[in-house]
Order: structure tokens, then C-alpha cells, then sequence
């Protein structure tokens, strides 16, 4: 065990050590995305850098500035952003139980002394990292180690770096030609978060921004914005939206027109009541109604927030 502790800890002074300098030799990558290459803004240092010098997001790419962290990237344009109640961020497509696409997790944590195995607890042992080739690549102006094929529920990739006392610890899922198309979209979804990372200054209250507040208009669709209750969504261009009060129907023709799906949307206060209370009170009401229990759906997210539909 002593020995085991003598080897994160020198891994820990490796990084910082790595941290302080810029070695010569050790490039940013550009990453093609379609015919356009993205590459940061601004290559000023990580002191006094603001949102100004984050990288602009081009066409298929979302820009992420999480300012309450000091972090922001690029990252393409059909994943949406989870921000758990510690802050770790995670992109997914669709669902977070989607297994049919990569994912990525981001977490920062301040070491207050400790190792990295005990923030991490799934690190590799002395055996696991012995077996492995560890890179380094520049993040946001921070030497990182990059771990490769590591183990899990899936093979992923590692990002470490330590910025300001912090430990940034990036993980892509699913990576790797035995993935096929899934593998060469995570590797695609790694060069652009890591290629556009930037540290820039902390801004303790600021909202987490992860791209656009509303959906881009597609071709036979319709954006409706309810500023009242606070919600955009894209809707097929031969419905249409009615609004009450707290209620939204959206319908073709008429409400009696019944070989149309219908939408209806409510919004209300959640009066302190979890999701899973209001959901239960739902299902309630609808078995009573129907005379059957609804089924549950879980997994599923709306706009970067669990949902569970019944």
C-alpha cells in the first residue's frame, strides 16, 4: 500500500510538473469537421482568459461555456448536455442509457491534498497502467495524460490534466476501431472537445450555456416558442398550437380530429414534489381513468433533464 501511495503521488508531482511547462514538440491538433476546421479563438494563456476566447462553433457544433467550472469546448451539434448536481457534465444522444452512441463525461474536482486515486476510484492500478502507452496532449494550455483503452462497461478513453489545484478528468466512451462507426464518432467527439478546451476565469454564479436555446428550424417544421411558460420545441408545419391557460395543444385541423396524433402540454408548479411523486400522482390519475397501469419508460431525458414518461 505504501508503495501504491508513492506512485500516485509521484504521478500527481509528474502532472504538476508537466502543468508548468509547454515542451517543445507537443501541438494542438486541428479537427476537420465537413469542410471546416476548428481551432481555438484565441491562443492567449489560461491567466485572465475569458468566454471572448473560447472557440467559436462553426456549422455542426455547439459551443459549451460552463463559467461556474472556468471550462469551455466545442462539441457536435446532435448531442445535448447533462449537468449532474456536482457539476460533472455528460453528452450524450438521446437517452444516457443510449448504448448505440458514444458518450463523454467531464468532471473537475480540487485535489486539497489528496491523490488521484482517491478522487478517481476506478483508476488504474500500477498492473493496469503498466499496460498501457500514456500520451500527452495539450488541453487548454495544460499538458493532459491521456489513458487508452481502459476498462468498464464499455473501453474508454482518459483526459487528466491539473489546472489551478484542480483535477480535469474527461472520459469518452465507446472509442476504438472495435466500436465500428460508433467508435470513429467518439473518436470524432474526443478531437473536438479536446482540440477547443479552454480554462478561463470562474465565474461562481454563472448558468451553465450548451448550445442553442431553441432548436434550428428544419425543413417542413415548425419553432414554437411559449415565452409565457418558458419552452421551445419543433413541430410539424401542418399543426397547429393552441394555448391556455398553463396548457398548450398542438393539433391538425381541429381537436376532434382524431386520426392525427395530439400533443398537449402542461406546465405547473412542482410545489416541492420530486419527479418520481409527480409521477406516481400522474400514473395515479391515469389508472383510474383507463382502469389499467400505464407503463413506464425510464432513461429518457428533456432537454438535458430526466423525464419519465408513463
Amino acid at each position: 500500500m505504501k508503495q501504491k501511495s508513492l506512485f500516485y503521488l509521484f504521478f500527481v508531482v509528474i502532472l504538476l510538473a508537466l502543468s508548468a511547462c509547454n515542451p517543445a514538440g507537443v501541438a494542438e491538433p486541428d479537427r476537420e469537421t465537413g469542410s471546416e476546421t476548428i481551432t481555438p479563438d484565441s491562443e492567449a494563456t489560461t491567466d485572465e482568459v475569458s468566454v471572448a476566447d473560447c472557440a467559436t462553433a462553426p456549422g455542426g457544433a455547439h459551443q459549451l461555456v460552463d463559467a461556474a467550472q472556468g471550462i469551455c469546448f466545442l462539441y457536435p451539434d446532435n448531442y445535448d448536455v447533462f449537468q449532474g448536481e456536482d457539476g460533472s457534465l455528460t453528452l450524450y444522444v438521446r437517452s444516457l442509457l443510449n448504448t448505440e452512441a458514444p458518450l463523454a463525461t467531464v468532471r473537475l474536482e480540487a485535489l486539497n491534498g489528496r491523490t488521484i486515486q482517491e478522487i478517481i476510484p476506478d483508476y488504474p492500478s500500477d498492473a493496469e497502467l503498466a499496460t498501457m502507452s500514456l500520451l500527452t496532449i495539450n488541453l487548454g494550455g495544460e499538458q493532459a495524460m491521456v489513458l487508452d483503452n481502459l476498462p468498464g462497461q464499455d473501453i474508454n478513453r482518459r483526459v487528466i490534466a491539473i489546472h489551478d489545484g484542480r483535477l480535469v478528468d474527461i472520459m469518452v466512451a465507446r472509442i476504438g476501431p472495435d466500436y465500428g462507426p460508433v467508435g470513429e464518432q467518439a473518436e470524432a467527439l474526443y478531437q473536438m472537445m479536446t482540440t477547443t478546451f479552454q480554462f478561463i476565469d470562474i465565474e461562481p454564479e454563472a448558468p451553465l450555456v450548451a448550445g442553442p436555446e431553441c432548436p434550428e428550424v428544419e425543413e417542413g417544421m415548425t419553432l414554437f416558442i411559449n415565452d409565457v411558460d418558458g419552452y421551445c420545441l419543433l413541430i410539424p408545419a401542418d399543426y397547429t398550437v393552441e394555448m391556455g391557460d398553463g396548457e398548450t395543444a398542438v393539433y391538425v385541423d381541429s381537436l376532434m380530429n382524431t386520426s392525427h396524433p395530439r400533443l398537449f402540454i402542461t406546465v405547473e408548479d412542482a410545489n416541492g414534489r420530486s419527479l418520481n411523486d409527480i409521477t406516481t400522482e400522474k400514473a395515479a390519475e391515469i389508472e383510474a381513468i383507463m382502469g389499467s397501469s400505464p407503463m413506464w419508460t425510464f432513461g429518457l431525458m428533456l432537454d438535458g433533464v430526466p423525464r419519465q414518461p408513463v
